[in-house]
């Protein structure tokens, strides 16, 4: 059955998708021009029963790239030569080439970060292009080359759905409509770009060659394919990006014409070089530059990937650094980024914090350093990472002076797990616990607050930074969480004298969520106090090592434990009863206090399917559309919101009772339950 997905998922991965049922449908819709279809699939075969004899592990195969490549070698003989025991021979000597091209081409690229797109097939195409010449046994179908069935349209969207069709060696316009109408079912942004692509390079190069010639041109389907591979796959759904888009479709206009009269020397098509040279240009210097919206995670379609980036974005900091409070209990911001006394220039992303009591930081009249409450607090490590320079030999200055020569005062650097180093400063002298090339952990307790350095009184200076040495330029970065009031913020920044509270694990509520694979949870489902049904939730693991539950119907609902927070971030499935867990409690924080606090939930939870048809399309216009908040609260052992509640027991781990649209979730405990705390 696995080999079958590999099979079809290579048809459909032609067009940057993964539905296996469109990739069905895409095998037999090759079978338009039988050749291409028999020939296509010769090669498919060919190639996984070579990948079988040498033992190649699955996972090489899944992505598709290995295959999809030699299926469209297959396809190409198919188009132009008749099938016979020769063309059939060819497929499947060139298809084994081409799978070796493609690992090759694999390692190489891989190291850039790069994709070999449809690189190999273009290769071995010219190749056996070339060797073709010389092969007066085969039988061109050219001149009697037609499909089964097509139909007559317009010529100005004829042209456009001939050259849909082409990707798959099938220009005509019954194999347009066909692709057309798959784009449009599975990704509304693909259908656009693919539309938008290939009118920009036809009306960009009738400036130098007459319309017909543009709009006729046989490697018009290049435009296309970079319009959606920029546009939604490679890079995030962005208006942004669309004008990149463009921009790639714009040059290829020029590549392809140089490359047209250059190949034509040797009577080469130019096939989709074209378009792997402009989608690599543009890869390579995006990921290089480390561009906002380059997509680091691609899903099965430009829509799943958007909301992925958008879920990470709004619901999880994106890709910003983020670091913990250097401290426990309550501080007041002294000092934000761009702070109108020291926070300047390259040192702008820092941050103060002082104790204030009654709008004082000192008891008395704040003549000594012991009369502020700041003074002596312990100052606890905000990441994990190794510690890479300190210095606590500095005295602690007196309140009213300062140490100009050792700006720093005493301090401590902390290279991250993650690359970048947080700096601490101001510490009292001889305070520090840890010593070059400890490793500590998120709240050890490192050092003391003190006031040494330019400090005009006791407080927690940090920062974090560019490189390890002193002084070096500081990074924009947010804090992992804290309380204020009432209200517990995720990923933001507190602004210049606002009162914070660092959070207080709660070790038994993140017992209550520690799932462990192969767990059970049984519950009845209640409705008007009568029983109505039954459901079982199981945890289960995928082979990236995801944990997700699975309900009856398999629908999933992906979780992932952190250090102070539980929470779910994706749901692959119908409409459910997983669902509804996800909008009840989308986070559940692990911490001691009773707190609101806001998260956002994907548009698939907010609006039906056709609502949310034109939200997915709006969104790379507007990406505040998908910033919709919703607010929850925290109350002991219950996470409530306008959605219904979620209860959970003070013995057992898992959810307890969930309530939510008239319906009671109560869980059903069994005799030697394995899942009891």
């Amino acid at each position: 059955m696995k080999k079958l997905d590999f099979i079809f998922k290579s048809y459909i991965s032609i067009l940057f998708l993964r539905d296996i049922k469109a990739g069905i449908f895409l095998f037999f819709l090759s079978f338009l021009l039988p050749s291409v279809g028999i020939l296509g699939i010769t090669a498919l075969l060919a190639t996984v029963i070579f990948a079988e004899f040498i033992n190649m592990r699955e996972d090489y195969l899944k992505y598709g790239f290995y295959l999809y490549n030699s299926l469209l070698v297959g396809m190409g003989i198919g188009y132009y030569y008749d099938v016979t025991a020769t063309t059939i021979l060819l497929s499947i000597v060139l298809s084994v080439f081409t799978f070796f091209l493609s690992f090759a081409f694999h390692k190489v690229l891989s190291k850039y970060a790069l994709p070999i797109l449809s690189l190999p097939f273009a290769f071995v195409s010219m190749v056996f292009y070339l060797a073709s010449l010389k092969y007066t046994m085969l039988l061109s179908n050219i001149l009697h080359r037609k499909p089964l069935i097509d139909i007559d349209v317009w010529d100005k969207i004829s042209a456009y759905l001939k050259s849909l069709g082409t990707i798959v060696f099938l220009p005509y316009n019954i194999a347009g409509i066909a692709i057309m109408a798959i784009l449009f079912i599975y990704s509304r942004i693909l259908f656009f770009l693919a539309l938008l692509g290939f009118y920009v390079g036809v009306a960009f190069h009738s400036f130098f060659v007459p319309f017909g010639v543009s709009m006729n041109s046989a490697f018009n389907f290049n435009f296309i394919l970079i319009a959606m591979a920029l546009g939604g796959v490679f890079l995030v759904p962005h208006i942004k990006n669309y004008f990149l888009a463009l921009i790639g479709v714009v040059v290829s206009v020029i590549l392809i014409d140089a490359m047209e009269v250059f190949f034509n020397i040797y009577a080469l098509p130019v096939y989709t070089l074209p378009f792997n040279v402009i989608t690599l240009l543009f890869i390579l210097l995006l990921y290089s530059i480390g561009y906002k919206y380059f997509n680091y995670h691609i899903k099965g379609t430009p829509e799943k990937s958007l909301i992925y980036f958008l879920s990470s974005f709004y619901r999880f900091g994106g890709n910003d650094i983020k670091i913990n409070l250097p401290f426990s209990g309550e501080w007041s911001v002294y000092q934000a980024f761009n702070g109108k006394w020291t926070h300047k220039g390259n040192w702008k992303y820092a941050y103060d914090f002082v104790i204030r009591k009654n709008g004082k930081t000192y008891a008395n009249e704040g003549l000594f350093l012991e009369d502020y409450y700041a003074f002596g607090k312990p100052v606890l490590s905000p990441v994990n990472g190794y510690v890479t320079a300190l210095r606590d030999d500095l005295p602690d200055n007196i309140i009213g002076s300062v140490d100009r020569e050792n700006n720093w005062g005493n301090y401590i650097i902390i290279k991250s797990d993650y690359g970048y180093f947080v700096e601490i400063s101001h510490l009292m002298q001889h305070s520090l616990t840890v010593k070059v090339g400890d490793y500590v952990k998120v709240g050890d307790i490192i050092a003391k607050c003190g006031n040494s350095g330019y400090s005009p009184e006791p407080h927690i200076h940090i920062q974090v930074q560019k490189y390890g040495f002193l002084g070096s330029e500081t990074l924009p970065f947010r804090f992992v969480d804290y309380i204020k009031g009432d209200t517990l913020y995720y990923y933001s920044l507190p602004k210049e004298n606002e009162n914070i509270k660092a959070v207080i694990i709660d070790k038994s509520m993140k017992l209550r969520l520690t799932f462990i694979l192969d767990d059970e949870y049984k519950y009845a489902l209640i409705k008007n106090n009568e029983k109505v049904g039954e459901i079982t939730l199981k945890v289960k693991m995928n082979d990236k090592g995801e944990f997700y539950f699975e309900d009856n119907k398999k629908n999933r609902l992906y979780f992932y434990t952190d250090y102070k927070l539980f929470y779910f971030y994706l749901y692959d499935g119908s409409d459910g009863i997983l669902k509804e867990i996800f909008k009840l409690s989308p986070k559940i924080p692990l911490i001691s206090s009773d707190v609101k606090y806001f998260d956002i939930l994907p548009p698939q939870f907010l609006y039906n399917k056709i609502k949310r048809f034109f939200i997915e399309f709006a969104l790379p216009f507007n990406f505040e559309l998908f910033n919709k908040k919703v607010e929850y609260k925290k109350e002991r052992l219950k996470i409530s919101s306008k959605y219904g509640e979620v209860l959970f027991s003070f013995y057992e781990k898992g959810f307890e009772i969930l309530t939510f649209n008239d319906i009671q979730m109560r869980r059903i405990h069994e005799k030697n339950d394995s899942t009891a705390s």
